[in-house]
């Protein structure tokens, strides 16, 4: 019993933090196109996300395959801005000219009956950003919102493992004293 109680703990502890990785980083220039790729199966129809610091997020393309093997776009917020396209047989967004309301974090996803998925996301941020420290070759940008939440999620996560972890030790000595008075 003590080593199932040791396994569901390490599983609490450990699982949020694996789930909780970082984004990609992709460094643009403005006024440039760019293409993010989402490696979700071609099967699903797909949506992206853009989540930035200045607005709501906001879905800015959702595009499904088509019988032939092209793309069919369902929605599309600018269709002079965003393109959805074919990368390496994954879908792709293109953005062309990228505008500084166009930099923050894009989450491919797909929705399944009442289930909805997300890939890892792409933060895109200006070149311009970038910072050489230390005369190191560091680059230095914020990270976006979503990691911020996910940073403070893992230390809340942590702190009720612990605790969690505390209280079931103190109730098997409590046990373990219990049987020994008995006995």
């Amino acid at each position: 019993m003590l080593l199932s109680w040791i396994l569901v703990l390490t599983g609490t502890l450990v699982l949020p933090l694996r789930a909780l990785g970082t984004i990609e980083q992709k460094r643009v220039k403005l006024g440039e196109s760019v293409v993010l790729k989402c490696s979700i199966s071609l099967h699903h129809e797909i949506f992206w996300l853009r989540v930035n610091m200045k607005e709501r997020p906001k879905v800015v393309l959702v595009a499904r395959l088509k019988n032939d093997g092209g793309i069919t776009e369902v929605l599309n917020h600018n269709s002079t801005h965003f393109e959805g396209c074919l990368v390496d047989k994954f879908f792709g967004l293109k953005i062309f000219s990228v505008l500084n309301s166009d930099l923050g974090s894009y989450y491919c996803g797909i929705v399944e009956g009442k289930r909805m998925e997300f890939e890892d996301g792409v933060h895109i941020y200006d070149i311009r950003d970038e910072c050489v420290c230390n005369n190191k070759e560091a680059f230095s940008i914020q990270p976006p919102v979503a990691e911020k939440i996910n940073i403070s999620y893992a230390v809340f996560a942590a702190v009720l493992s612990v605790g969690l972890l505390a209280m079931v030790l103190v109730v098997f000595i409590v046990h373990m004293l219990i049987c020994r008075k008995i006995n």
